[in-house]
């Protein structure tokens, strides 16, 4: 049997755009920040409103998450001498979402940003975001 060329092209591009839609990435919270930068650790608590037993590295297929966190800025001296010089006190961390995309074999490395508007900080955990400081290509295996 013989193939149109039609069909040939249409064939590879139809299985190119499933392998493209399938695949995994990872949301990273236990790497070190920049410190130049006012960016701290957080701790990953909920992946898609799902509470998460590990902390540091998730595996996830490939398409927008929204990831929880809880910053851990006072986990480190320097953090909690900016949380003084700040004038915040000590309070439980709250959750903050962030929502990734993750494209296939990508790495996103997670942080707490402290919050440079004074504005922001007098709400209670607004003094912080979370953000990707980092995007990283590496196998998904």
């Amino acid at each position: 049997m013989r193939s149109s060329p039609a069909v040939v092209i249409w064939l590879l591009l139809s299985a190119s755009s499933v392998h493209a839609q399938s695949g995994c990435g990872y949301v990273v919270a236990n790497a070190k920040p920049p410190v130049a930068k006012d960016l701290f650790p957080v701790a990953i608590r909920e992946v898609d409103g799902a509470k998460v037993a590990t902390t540091g590295q998730i595996k996830l297929g490939v398409g927008p998450h929204r990831i929880g966190v809880q910053e851990q800025i006072a986990e480190e001296r320097r953090g909690r001498a900016r949380l003084e010089d700040l004038g915040i006190g000590k309070s439980s961390p709250a959750l903050k979402v962030i929502e990734v995309d993750i494209k296939a074999d990508g790495k996103y490395l997670l942080a707490a940003q402290l919050s440079v508007d004074d504005s922001d900080r007098e709400q209670p955990g607004g003094y912080w975001e979370p953000v990707v400081w980092r995007k990283q290509l590496g196998s998904c295996d």
